[in-house]
């Protein structure tokens, strides 16, 4: 059976959306007040609108699926596969994460598999999600 958990949704996104938002109308204005034309403001709008996509989709295509033997991380059509058996731990972040992210929350879970590998995810129920790997994999350290 395969159990899918969605993403966590937080403020980062909108943060990150805004931050774009502020500088691209930034750039507008410049590029208005140095003589510019309306071609220009057309092709900012346009990367601007794009970048705003690219958003969009991290955000509804980030998801993580648990099935007998593999632990999945979903992201715009790319996966990672990570065997339950080689899991040895689940933390909670501490501070900030330096490796393989696919996540769309500030804070998020820290899986640790193999010999020195790590993922940061973050999906909605940690709850579910810890005890559907500790299902699977009982030597799990949480």
């Amino acid at each position: 059976m395969v159990t899918r958990f969605e993403s966590k949704k937080d403020w980062t996104y909108p943060i990150i959306w805004g931050f774009v938002f502020i500088v691209y109308s930034l750039v507008a204005c410049l590029i208005l007040y140095s003589g510019g034309n309306l071609s220009d403001l057309i092709v900012l709008g346009a990367v601007w609108l794009s970048l705003g996509l690219l958003l969009y989709l991290l955000l509804k295509t980030t998801y993580y699926t648990v099935d007998d033997t593999y632990l999945t991380c979903h992201i715009l059509g790319f996966r990672k596969k990570i065997s339950i058996e080689e899991i040895t731990k689940i933390e909670e972040q501490k501070g900030l994460f330096a490796g393989l992210k696919i996540n769309t929350a500030w804070k998020g879970l820290v899986v640790s598999y193999g010999k020195w590998n790590e993922i940061l995810i973050s999906p909605a129920e940690e709850e579910g999600f810890i005890a559907a790997i500790k299902a699977k994999n009982p030597t799990l350290k949480v």
